[in-house]
């Protein structure tokens, strides 16, 4: 019984996480702040919009996935293997552990300034929220996997056992 209470609200938190990372990465103004500064710095321009419309596609997948329990593991496997992903894309100098963020960076994409440019302008960072918010989805994932395992484990534990008497 507790594995299940355990699992609905990992799972759910897990899911409202990726719902989150997801809105913010569909909403807001284009170019997005995030993908358009990592399609400057690496110079893959296919980062921004279709590398955002994919991540956030698969992200929305692992929100479906985590919600219906069967799938739960698999959703929750999706996610930590874009956790990680992320994760490591911070830690890459195409995008660093402190983002510079506000309409100001979508804006100077927008008008084409160079990497140069746009950081000379003194922008302010999200100090490093988004990469805590990276691990703690990484960390939920991976509490979500144990937890589903746990409640397979008990489930079969319950399956197993034998009656006691002359018959058994």
């Amino acid at each position: 019984m507790m594995e299940r209470v355990l699992s609905w609200a990992l799972g759910i938190t897990l899911a409202v996480l990726l719902l989150i990372v997801a809105y913010q990465a569909l909403s807001g103004p284009t170019p997005n702040a995030i993908y358009g500064m990592i399609a400057l710095r690496s110079g893959i321009h296919f980062a921004e919009p279709y590398g955002r419309y994919i991540v956030s596609a698969l992200q929305l997948l692992a929100v479906v996935l985590t919600i219906i329990p069967v799938t739960r593991t698999r959703g929750a496997g999706l996610a930590l293997i874009l956790s990680i992903a992320t994760i490591l894309l911070h830690l890459s100098p195409w995008l660093g552990v402190q983002l510079v963020q506000g309409p100001g960076v979508s804006l100077a994409l927008a008008q084409g300034r160079s990497l140069a440019e746009i950081n000379a302008m003194g922008l302010p960072t999200d100090k490093g929220a988004m990469f805590l918010l990276a691990v703690a989805v990484a960390i939920l994932s991976v509490g979500v996997i144990f937890v589903e395992r746990a409640k397979v484990e008990a489930m079969a534990r319950a399956k197993t056992k034998r009656p006691i008497g002359a018959f058994a």
